[in-house]
């Protein structure tokens, strides 16, 4: 009797474990394919001081910011040709931010360019930051913002 419940314990953890990995792996995909977003921010302001105001929207959703565009002066864009964009981190939004002007001031302190770093950090501008959000968010961002320019990113 003993043999028959262990066994049965073991198919059923084996059939509980099989069937949640199913599902998990559905939501993901679903999740990816559809709701990946650039918000573009040629008509728009978007800077580290107005950072948390413009993209805050978001907290309220499911968001995860992937990337964040710099748009660098014309005085040192030759210096980061190969550092295209600074990625966010998502564990917490003030400490995204925060973490995104710490790499860019080591990025100018890399390459010597501490004029740069002697100027307000706050003013730097962004050009472009992709998303993954759901559709009402978005809808409430294009009502508040728009200006900027949204295109879905297809993976």
């Amino acid at each position: 009797m003993k043999k028959f419940i262990i066994i049965s314990i073991f198919f059923l953890f084996i059939i509980l474990f099989n069937n949640s990995i199913d599902e998990t792996e559905m939501a993901m995909a679903t999740n990816i394919n559809d709701n990946y977003y650039e918000l573009i921010f040629k008509n728009e302001d978007l800077n580290f001081r107005n950072f948390k105001l413009k993209l805050g929207i978001f907290t309220s959703y499911e968001y995860k910011i992937t990337k964040v565009y710099i748009d660098y002066n014309e005085n040192i864009k030759e210096y980061f040709v190969d550092k295209e964009y600074i990625s966010f981190d998502n564990t917490n939004f003030n400490l995204g931010i925060e973490k995104l002007k710490e790499e860019y001031n080591v990025m100018l302190k890399e390459k010597y360019l501490y004029d740069e770093i002697d100027k307000d950090i706050n003013d730097i501008k962004i050009s472009k930051v992709e998303i993954y959000t759901t559709q009402e968010a978005l809808n409430k961002f294009k009502s508040k913002y728009p200006n900027v320019i949204i295109n879905r990113i297809s993976i």
